[in-house]
Parts: structure tokens; sequence; C-alpha cells
């Protein structure tokens, strides 16, 4: 399915709100997907991977020196309260434990323009991001494994090229689609009454 950046970032938002995600959270994997799948990167494939994933109860990251540690994350939860940990400068890196898409925590990370971001899986750099660059080593990249991210400027020797229009897998638009539609409601006078749809004096 070929889709333009706002055709997708719309679709990906729709689809987290369909799956009773907080709205901040589908804006940011809704530019974040998008940052991904423009860079030829299986964003909308990874998003549904995660949603999927089951989610072990919430426990407070721990403290290991200068670092934080998630331990049993998902990138939508633990990924994003690590990123906004090591931004606003409370750690000097967090590490994510059996992290469920290391690829979708890339994209949202890209959330943080003017900021540059290293990833490192095994003490080796797997991904580097600043402003709209992406540098990524395919060979270190795996689902389920520990990421650690750090703030630093990384030299970012071979970016990769940036798409205006994104072609996306037919079977991740299909299922993006049908959770997209779980936003909508039945037609009936109830609904009608309690907002859905066009008003009288609307001219959407």
């Amino acid at each position: 399915m070929d889709l333009s950046f706002s055709e997708l970032k719309d679709l990906v938002f729709n689809a987290s709100m369909g799956s009773n995600l907080p709205a901040g959270v589908c804006e940011d994997l809704s530019f974040g997907v998008t940052f991904l799948e423009s860079r030829s990167l299986p964003g909308g494939k990874e998003l549904l991977y995660s949603l999927k994933c089951e989610r072990d109860p919430s426990v407070s990251p721990q403290k290991n020196g200068v670092s934080l540690i998630f331990s049993n994350s998902r990138a939508i939860f633990e990924g994003l309260s690590a990123i906004d940990l090591l931004v606003s400068e409370a750690c000097k890196s967090v590490i994510l434990e059996n992290i469920d898409s290391s690829m979708l925590l890339v994209g949202l990370a890209s959330n943080y323009y003017g900021l540059s971001f290293s990833f490192y899986k095994n003490k080796e750099i797997c991904a580097a991001l600043f402003n709209d660059q992406l540098n990524w080593e395919n060979d270190n990249y795996g689902r389920s494994n520990d990421i650690e991210i750090r703030l630093n400027n990384s030299e970012l020797k071979n970016p990769l090229a940036k798409r205006s229009r994104m072609l996306l897998d037919d079977n991740v638009f299909k299922e993006l689609s049908n959770l997209a539609s779980n936003m909508l409601v039945p037609e009936s006078e109830i609904s009608r009454t309690t907002g859905a749809g066009a008003g009288n004096i609307d001219n959407d």
C-alpha cells in the first residue's frame, strides 16, 4: 500500500487509539512508526508485534551506578518512560532488558528532535539517531534483547535515505485499519445525540 507521510501517520494514530492507548502515546507512535517506514524499516509490523506482546506488571526501574534498568520492557510503555528519564537527565543511560522491539524504541526516540541518541546491544552500537538522520546496523537488530540508550553525539556516517511515500506491507495495512475501525461506533439515534458524526452546523 502506497501512503504519504500524513496518511500513514493518521492510520497509526487511529490504530493506536483503537488499541486503547493514551492519546499522547498514540501521537508519539504515529510519528515514530512513520519515521521508521520512511527509512524502509518495518515500523508498522513492529508496532503490531508490540501491541500483541503481553505486558508484565509495572516495576520501578532499578538504579545501577549512572544507569536505570527496566526489566521485561515493552517499547510503548517502559520504553517511552526510559526515553523521558534519559532526556530529563535523571540518568546517564537506560537499559531495557528483554525489550519487545528495539526498532520501535528507536522510532519513538525520533520524536525528540535536536537530541542525539545511541543504542547499544552487547556493548556494540546498533543504531544512532540525530534529528532526521538514522544509522542502522542490521546485523545487530533483533527482538527480545537488552538495549542500552545513551545521549551522546554519535557520528552518522551513512544515514538511511528518507522516502517521501511509504510502501506499507498490505497485511500490515489491513491489521492497522482493523484496529483503527475500533474507534467507529454503530450508527444509531443514541450515537448521533452523544456526539458521533457531523452536526447540523458542521461543514466537514
